[in-house]
């Protein structure tokens, strides 16, 4: 595979400088030991850029020491990074960091098994879609057309904002999990990638034919936030 221009790896990369910022910034009310985080950030950078210039097949290249090295350190992160407890209720700008940690950790973590979906260089293999059922639906207050969803997936509950208001309670669709996004105080952590899918997804990766053209404009647009070298 051509893993200098996969889309997994470019937004695993796009992840990594997310979480970088993150670390210097910081502002949240929980310790932080800063000097660790940031080592293990720099080597999640360094790993995943061999990565990236491995050149080697989707399944030789996830049986890689890199590989498996980028998720034992991802992991520390979460343990360093996240809360270890509930916290009350925060002012948007706060609960859009702790998003955005959450979803640059998901996507490390789960780099490797979108690695095995194979050698093709497809924008909807670079982020987690899976199928989940709407279970609330509401207007955004202050908004002319944006709406607010809440959609589970087994024991994963996302929000999502959207201007689609096709959407309905008991619906599946296909959920991309992307960088999230603040609108009106309400983060978004996900966006509708589909018409109404079958029952059976839920909690499963949704087919790439059912997927929006929207989401893969979405991939290559992070995608291209990353240098080329």
């Amino acid at each position: 595979m051509d893993t200098a221009k996969d889309y997994r790896i470019l937004v695993a990369l796009d992840a990594v400088q997310r979480l970088s910022r993150r670390v210097r910034q910081w502002g949240l009310p929980w310790p932080l030991n800063k000097s660790r985080a940031a080592a293990l950030v720099d080597e999640v950078k360094r790993l995943l850029l061999r990565i990236r210039y491995s050149y080697l097949p989707a399944e030789m290249l996830a049986d890689t020491p890199e590989v498996r090295k980028l998720l034992e350190v991802t992991s520390e992160l979460r343990e360093l990074l996240l809360p270890k407890q509930p916290i009350p209720k925060l002012e948007a700008p706060r609960t859009l960091a702790i998003a955005e940690m959450r979803y640059s950790l998901a996507v490390l973590a789960g780099l490797r098994n979108r690695i095995l979906l194979g050698d093709e260089n497809r924008p909807e293999y670079a982020v987690d879609v899976i199928g989940a059922e709407v279970v609330r639906v509401q207007h955004l207050e202050g908004s002319r057309n944006l709406f607010v969803a809440r959609v589970a997936a087994g024991r994963l509950g996302l929000t999502v904002v959207t201007n689609l208001s096709s959407v309905r309670v008991g619906e599946v669709r296909a959920v991309a999990i992307l960088p999230p996004r603040e609108f009106l105080g309400v983060v978004s952590e996900a966006m509708f990638s589909s018409d109404p899918i079958d029952k059976r997804f839920v909690g499963k990766r949704v087919p790439p034919q059912l997927l929006s053209d929207e989401l893969r404009s979405q991939v290559i647009a992070i995608a291209s936030r990353v240098p080329s070298s």
